[in-house]
């Protein structure tokens, strides 16, 4: 089975796409930390979308948040 995961930066933030960018190359990377670490369900396709205060907020806490996410979800 594949994973099916999206990620949703919308213009409407009033980003550039280099910011645009940024934000999805972070979301990547935290999800490939994150199957490695927690069992996700493959039988469902995330979507995440993101919001402008990824920007300013530091990778860390994005990652703690996305990890108790996904745990609530199992």
């Amino acid at each position: 089975k594949n994973l099916n995961i999206s990620f949703i930066v919308k213009k409407k933030l009033g980003l550039n796409a280099p910011q645009r960018n940024f934000i999805k190359r972070r979301l990547r990377n935290i999800m490939t930390d994150a199957l490695k670490h927690i069992n996700i369900n493959l039988n469902y396709s995330y979507l995440l979308i993101s919001k402008n205060s990824l920007l300013q907020t530091e990778y860390k806490v994005i990652k703690e948040t996305i990890f108790k996410d996904f745990e609530r979800i199992k």
